[in-house]
């Protein structure tokens, strides 16, 4: 479901309806947001983002959830509609900084702080574009900085780590092995994105390549190396001898959905089982883990970050450049060349 990007039914019907009309969207948009009504006022930033936004009806369902959930935790903040702290029409800069800080002493990161406070800023800019609003209160509010650099707060996996990890599934069942080892391998490996890979179709698989469809609705083509082209062998023989009711490459083995597509939950469970085995701290046990491992392995044997952003599928190797951050192994051969460059050169023998 987060990875497909077509406007579904309901909301053609909301756009057919409720927003179409500037006359409408106002007097929908007020009533919603005197009310606090949580329901309409997603179905206002919803339609907004399919609308108005960059990437338009390529925006994913996933992002609309996350937002919907920064909106629905910031009407909790503001107070009940019968008697809110701050009302939503009267809203200042102020109230912004005060919820990012409210959300912090729940314990919150600065990435997760930054990503509600996106999602809230695109509701007022969805109450401006309704004419509810004259202008986004929030359009001067900074963000919180992470204290620490995004490449020493998200560690890759070195290789020896790596190898032991895609020898733990060995211990289960094959069929449950051949599975978990491919999930591994498409991370680790190809850097698929958690939702890239329960999004694979068994028709992805063509000529020795996979198609992987990415964010926004792009596609990319990436050759199967010769572990991950063996570990899918594998498993498409064991899993021609399931009882699958999808054509999902990755299938479910726990009881209440054997043969059903693998949710992106129970993706990132598997990995984490594996893990928790392996002692990995739990600030590691998320599947993008395996992302920027494979990011950074990329990295190190090319040392050319336009193929690291090719195959990751970023749109600019500006994203991929912390990949070449995270190898430390990359600054301390920098800092021994340095040593070596600034050595003075020994007399000639006479």
């Amino acid at each position: 479901m987060g990875s497909k990007t077509e406007l579904s039914s309901s909301t053609a019907l909301v756009l057919a309806s409720r927003w179409t009309n500037s006359a409408n969207r106002r007097r929908e948009g007020l009533r919603a947001a005197h009310q606090q009504d949580a329901a309409v006022l997603t179905e206002l930033l919803h339609t907004y983002l399919r609308l108005k936004s960059p990437k338009g009806g390529r925006i994913s369902n996933l992002t609309l959830q996350h937002y919907a959930e920064s909106l629905r935790r910031f009407l909790l903040f503001v107070g009940p509609p019968e008697s809110p702290q701050y009302a939503l029409t009267q809203l200042e800069a102020e109230t912004f900084e005060l919820w990012m800080l409210h959300l912090q002493a729940q314990g919150l990161s600065a990435s997760s702080v930054r990503r509600h406070l996106y999602g809230v800023r695109n509701l007022m800019k969805a109450l401006v574009w309704a004419g509810v609003l004259k202008s986004d209160p929030s359009a001067s509010v900074r963000p919180p900085a992470d204290a620490q650099a995004a490449h020493t707060r998200k560690q890759a996996l070195g290789l020896e780590t790596y190898q032991a990890l895609l020898k733990l599934p060995e211990q289960h069942d094959p069929t449950r092995a051949a599975r978990d080892q491919l999930l591994l391998l498409l991370g680790g490996t190809l850097g698929l994105r958690a939702a890239e890979i329960v999004g694979l179709n068994v028709d992805d698989i063509s000529g020795g390549r996979v198609r992987v469809r990415g964010k926004g609705g792009k596609e990319r083509l990436l050759p199967l190396s010769t572990p991950v082209a063996q570990a899918l062998g594998r498993w498409l023989r064991l899993r021609g001898g399931l009882s699958v009711s999808t054509g999902a490459l990755l299938v479910s083995l726990s009881h209440r959905n054997v043969g059903g597509r693998l949710s992106t939950k129970g993706a990132r469970t598997i990995a984490e089982g594996y893990y928790r085995q392996l002692g990995l701290p739990p600030e590691q046990w998320g599947l993008h883990t395996l992302r920027r491992t494979a990011g950074t392995h990329l990295y190190r044997a090319t040392r050319d970050l336009h193929v690291v952003a090719d195959i990751l599928g970023h749109s600019s190797v500006n994203t991929s450049a912390i990949y070449a951050k995270m190898d430390s192994d990359i600054r301390r051969e920098a800092l021994e060349k340095l040593a070596d460059w600034q050595q003075p050169t020994a007399p000639a023998p006479e």
